[in-house]
């Protein structure tokens, strides 16, 4: 059946030649390590040497490489991250004089997360940095002095909240592996800005670990560019998940420490299914009761019907498709009525549905991308409980047209309608350049007229 065409930048730190645990408490005081460069006079060529050779036979083994990604208990992370795009990264920073160590780094993403009538986004960041020893500074003490940074740094934090950031105090965790200690804290700027998290930072022997849980949700209705309703997570939320995905990062580090296996293991991803192709049926009922209209908006066409699953709806779509109405002059004309019925198990999923396509409808009224415009969404009264309608012009390779789109509740039911249409020079697609764009008014009418025969029949 024919279908419609359609951080701020890291700061780099330029320090003199300074003792190991100086560099190693600057460093610290930040989420991520920064990159420490040598000035000055270079070591002489001896002193170099020399200082290698210690830091080689000081330095422990070096554990395997760490998976951080299976550091964390798979049904948690789904839980606090569902659907996550999972994503890895190493930074290997033993060449340094001044500090040496491999940072392992995996974050879980997802800021499209569809729930009722809003929008959540979350996120949990983890740094897993292994610690070698050089000179007199072993490898435990090197992740020592980086915990203690960075524990000094919250506790800075704590006590310098204003009414644009606000940090909590710290809190400390004893039983979680050697030392772990979280942190909230969030910022905002008027309304135009707010974002919060809770992060933490453990260490088990010369392994420093950090996380840093972000959620937040706004409502699909809301303006791009405010924070009006826009609801960033909690302090006792954000430090109680914090301590949790401690707790599993301490277990996992001190098995891969000790060459153990990790306590956590993937999940098996599933199988891609391919989605079930729309099964062809006769016109439904309320397809069948459009007939006479659809003739005089479409003529000389029986439609077509299909039915499909379409996430937790079941999908009636009827379709009238005539490309080729004769208007003499060697002119013909393309007409396209579509029509979609999708039935849910309660009114309320039929709702949030429809709030679900009108934020994205809304999301692109009033704008223009490669070659099609949408108009602005408008209101419709005396459609079901709520309805609204959109203008579209379309001047692409794949179709030249102007249509009118509806979509309406009706209890349990959201129906979609479709018309749109063109006339062109005969035998020309239906993209041809030069297709006269059906008017406007004329398709908003025509969709109008359906929907209100469909919502009828329904």
């Amino acid at each position: 059946m024919p279908t419609q065409p359609s951080v701020p930048a890291r700061r780099v730190w330029v320090l003199p030649v300074a003792a190991v645990v100086a560099v190693l408490v600057v460093a610290g005081g930040t989420f991520a390590f920064m990159t420490v460069r040598q000035t000055g006079t270079p070591a002489k060529a001896g002193a170099t040497t020399a200082a290698t050779a210690e830091k080689s036979a000081s330095a422990a083994p070096v554990a395997a490489t760490a998976d951080v990604c299976s550091m964390l208990d798979p049904d948690e992370a789904e839980r606090l991250v569902p659907g996550a795009t999972i994503d890895s990264s190493t930074n290997d920073n033993r060449g340094d004089t001044l500090v040496s160590y491999v940072r392992y780094t995996c974050g879980w993403v997802n800021r499209n997360i569809s729930y009722k009538d809003v929008t959540r986004s979350r996120e949990i960041t983890v740094n897993v940095s292994k610690y070698e020893a050089i000179g007199t500074t072993t490898a435990e003490k090197a992740a020592r002095i980086q915990f203690d940074g960075e524990f000094k740094q919250y506790k800075y934090q704590s006590t310098h909240s204003d009414e644009e950031h606000y940090y909590s105090p710290v809190r400390e965790y004893q039983g979680v592996g050697d030392q772990a200690a979280a942190q909230y804290q969030w910022t905002r700027e008027g309304d135009k800005y707010w974002y919060s998290f809770g992060q933490g930072v453990g260490r088990v022997g010369d392994v420093v670990f950090q996380v840093k849980f972000e959620a937040s949700q706004k409502k699909k209705e809301a303006d791009f560019l405010s924070t009006e309703s826009t609801q960033s997570i909690t302090e006792e939320n954000a430090l109680r998940e914090v301590k949790g995905l401690l707790g599993q990062l301490a277990k996992s580090v001190t098995a891969w420490r000790a060459g153990q296996p990790l306590p956590y293991h993937a999940r098996p991803k599933p199988s891609p299914s391919p989605s079930p192709s729309p099964t062809r049926i006769p016109l439904p009922k309320a397809c069948v009761s459009l007939k006479t209209l659809a003739a005089t908006l479409v003529p000389d066409t029986e439609g077509a019907a299909v039915r499909s699953k379409e996430g937790h709806s079941n999908v009636s779509q009827c379709q009238w498709w005539n490309e080729k109405l004769p208007l003499g002059g060697g002119k013909v004309r393309w007409r396209n009525l579509r029509v979609a019925i999708h039935t849910f198990w309660d009114a309320e999923s039929a709702r949030y549905y429809l709030i679900d396509q009108r934020s994205k409808t809304k999301f692109t009224a009033s704008s223009e991308i490669g070659g099609i415009k949408w108009g602005k969404v408008e209101k419709l009264t005396g459609f079901g409980q709520e309805a609204f309608g959109q203008a579209i012009r379309q001047r692409t390779d794949t179709a030249q047209g102007n249509r009118y789109e509806i979509y309406a509740l009706d209890g349990k039911n959201v129906i979609w309608v479709l018309l749109s249409g063109s006339d062109r020079p005969e035998n020309t697609p239906i993209n041809a350049p030069d297709s006269v764009l059906m008017d406007p008014k004329e398709a908003a009418t025509g969709a109008k007229s359906v929907a209100k025969a469909l919502l009828g029949a329904l």
